[in-house]
């Protein structure tokens, strides 16, 4: 019989490991995916919007760390709705739609790496090429994650070492050698709409370290790891989000950021580095948004085995395909595939946006009828409740005012969740806690 030393040893997922997790699948989805967007909409404001979702993403990885110890399960954020409401129809619902938050953030991330690897030939950034680098990229890492790799997994912590490296490389190069002597925009208005667009946007940024607690089965002393890691991984990339914001407004001015918004931070290389400038960050971008979907398909992986368990999603999602691959990753690989190849990459982060702080909120209201088993300080829960959701009724507001398109897509998400969580229901019952469900082992969902 093991000793409990042991048992913890071999837990593979310490403060760094996970972390790093975090790190690559927020970097992926952030920087390269979102600076063009939002500097687009807030120029050289652009930094002070990265701050203040840095803090309020503080807030919300407090909230989640206080739940992630009170009700450790790999179903992560699923699990947290189900513990937080009493109706296990909304709680279901909720779920399903944080299931296709990730899909549509999976999709987001995709889509900048089809624009980034499109940038790099003679066709151009907008060409067919775009989608086709989509659809390889999506295909590739779903069959990466389905042969399990244990090279593949242990490697995501240093591909997140290189691409920090690199980017830090950038943020000194870029501002040693800058082309403008500030950030300052001249001519440009920061509105209340921008401003609200922005923050949403940024907010998104910071998404991925929720997949962090998907991960809790596998870390020694939880209730000291995943906190740890939560914090560590936001203020690393706080940190690299300002310096690499700074350092593409000092060479690029706001009408350059909006010709290039798919792919400003490759082209704020080009002035000091020139066109292997372009390359180098290009190829980080392309490693970076690999780093986050292969993260990503690990967490949506173990979530939809979890959902299976607990009769929130058909049983099938549960049968194995090949290998380590489920229906389920499978499934989800295919959903990513429809976003990322029917949507331009503004449009998906606008939605996987609105979806996200959607999911925020509801975690949040939550988690205040449980602080008291969970330890967790009303008032911070409170605040971080107020913020996201609203953040989130500005953002609704504003995007049935200016996109009808959006609008229809965000109901048609909202009613697919509604009626699948009803058909779920009547073939399989009520959903379930995950915590009641087995653990997924490493044969069937490998571990990073």
């Amino acid at each position: 019989m093991p000793t409990n030393q042991t048992q913890l040893h071999r837990k593979p997922m310490g403060v760094w490991t996970s972390a790093s997790m975090g790190i690559g699948a927020m970097i992926g989805a952030g920087i390269f995916a979102l600076l063009g967007q939002v500097a687009s909409l807030t120029g050289s404001y652009t930094p002070m919007l990265f701050v203040t979702g840095a803090v309020i993403s503080i807030l919300t990885g407090y909230s989640y760390a206080r739940l992630g110890i009170r009700y450790p399960s790999s179903g992560g954020v699923a699990e947290y709705l189900v513990q937080g409401f009493t109706s296990r129809y909304v709680a279901g619902v909720l779920t399903v739609m944080y299931y296709l938050s990730i899909v549509i953030g999976m999709a987001m991330v995709a889509r900048a790496f089809g624009t980034y690897a499109a940038a790099m030939t003679p066709s151009g950034a907008h060409s067919i090429w775009t989608p086709i680098f989509t659809a390889a990229i999506v295909i590739t890492l779903a069959i990466v994650n389905a042969a399990g790799s244990a090279a593949v997994s242990k490697s995501e912590r240093y591909l997140v070492a290189v691409k920090i490296v690199l980017l830090l490389a950038f943020v000194v190069a870029g501002i040693g050698t800058a082309r403008r002597p500030s950030i300052a925009s001249p001519g440009f208005t920061l509105t209340a709409t921008n401003s609200v667009h922005a923050l949403a946007l940024c907010l998104l940024a910071f998404q991925g370290f929720g997949v962090i607690t998907n991960a809790i089965d596998d870390m020694p002393k939880p209730s000291r790891t995943l906190p740890r890691a939560i914090m560590a991984a936001i203020i690393v990339v706080a940190i690299v989000y300002i310096g690499v914001t700074y350092a593409t407004l000092l060479n690029l001015n706001v009408s350059e950021v909006v010709a290039a918004r798919d792919y400003a931070l490759a082209e704020a290389a080009k002035p000091t580095f020139g066109s292997i400038g372009f390359t180098i960050v290009s190829v980080t971008a392309l490693l970076s948004a690999a780093s986050c979907i292969n993260a990503s398909l690990y967490s949506s992986a173990k979530m939809t085995l979890m959902m299976a368990t607990v009769r929130e999603l058909p049983a099938v999602e549960e049968r194995w395909v090949w290998r380590g691959g489920s229906v389920g990753l499978f499934s989800t690989a295919a959903m990513v595939l429809i976003f990322a190849l029917g949507l331009d990459l503004g449009r998906i982060a606008s939605l996987a946006s609105i979806i996200f702080l959607l999911i925020y909120a509801s975690v949040h209201l939550g988690h205040l009828r449980l602080t008291r088993e969970t330890g967790a300080s009303k008032l911070l829960v409170a605040i971080a409740f107020l913020i996201n959701a609203g953040v989130f009724l500005a953002f609704v507001l504003l995007t049935v005012a200016q996109s009808w398109f959006l609008s229809l897509t965000l109901l048609g998400i909202l009613a697919v969740a509604c009626v699948m969580e009803l058909i779920v229901r009547r073939t399989n019952g009520p959903i379930r806690s995950t915590a009641d469900a087995p653990t997924p082992t490493t044969s069937q969902v490998h571990t990073l």
